[in-house]
């Protein structure tokens, strides 16, 4: 059984190194990996999570982390709720149904113009920004919309 671990480790670290080629070469995707490499690499994920919520500091580290990104990164959806408002008050800002409110915040693919209604309806004001690895620019939303 030992020597079955052993195996199993042999592969497991043959996998993340595979994934660290991936990581190096953005060019690379999934179908460089068997199906059998990528359930390892799953397993081998949750048995990570599992030493993490062993761990006081690590579970608290990790929570910290995703707080930090659930605050950063969010939905329209989640944006009207912490803006207080409902999906009623907001169509009558925007002057649509209740039921289109709800179609924006479910889609996947908006149009500028929408996006910057529905963020301004909230009090919020849209801005985009293109970050390169030596710098980051705002792009003029305004421009976008009028061209």
């Amino acid at each position: 059984m030992a020597e079955n671990q052993g195996t199993d480790n042999v592969a497991g670290d043959q996998n993340w190194e595979r994934v660290r080629a991936i990581l190096d070469n953005p060019e690379l995707g999934p179908g460089e990996f068997t199906d059998r490499e990528w359930a390892t690499a799953g397993e081998q994920m949750e048995a990570i999570r599992e030493q993490i919520r062993a761990n006081p500091r690590a579970a608290a580290v990790e929570a910290e982390t995703f707080a930090e990104i659930t605050n950063r990164v969010r939905t329209l959806k989640a944006i009207r709720k912490a803006r207080g408002l409902t999906q009623q008050q907001l169509s009558d800002q925007l002057q649509i149904s209740q039921g289109e409110v709800s179609r924006i915040e479910r889609r996947g693919n908006l149009h500028l113009a929408t996006l910057v209604r529905f963020i301004e309806a909230t009090g919020g004001k849209l801005r985009i920004t293109a970050v390169f690895e030596d710098q980051e620019m705002e792009v003029a939303v305004g421009d976008l919309l009028h061209a």
